[in-house]
């Protein structure tokens, strides 16, 4: 078990990073973690992976399974430090629109967009972020127009 201290400075110290999960993944965070300490990455070819690696433009994947396809992308990553180096790029890079400062603007945004126009709502006591979207109870000294 690696402290959390201590994740990204082992995580940079790789030449890559190797992620050969067989399902269940549902993001892919690691990868993320990966990337933005610098180290070039290798997973399976699954979904959430395809998806967090910007398919293919910030990692490489493999057949999921194939233990021949991963020591042949590896392999050939290894001996490639051009492509090393254009991977750590666009791995820090993409890891960087997963940072919180970002999501956290896009999910306001989110928010904002559905919010009803107009309309003042009462707080939901069950969910403070219900009533400030628009979506609590509407009382009728509230209504604006």
């Amino acid at each position: 078990m690696v402290a959390p201290q201590d994740k990204a400075s082992v995580l940079a110290s790789g030449t890559v990073y190797v992620a050969p999960n067989t399902g269940g993944e549902s993001f892919g965070i690691v990868l993320l973690e990966a990337m933005a300490s610098g180290t070039p990455v290798v997973a399976s070819d699954l979904e959430a992976f395809e998806r967090v690696l910007n398919h293919g433009k910030a990692g490489i994947t493999f057949e999921n399974e194939n233990s021949a396809d991963l020591a042949k992308v590896v392999s050939g990553l290894l001996s490639d430090p051009n492509r090393c180096a254009e991977l750590t790029a666009q791995g820090k890079l993409r890891a960087a629109e997963f940072d919180w400062s970002v999501v956290a603007e896009r999910i306001v945004d989110v928010y904002e967009s559905i919010r009803v126009p107009g309309v003042k709502v009462e707080p939901d006591l069950t969910g403070q972020m219900i009533g400030r979207l628009g979506r609590g109870r509407i009382t009728p000294e509230m209504r604006s127009d």
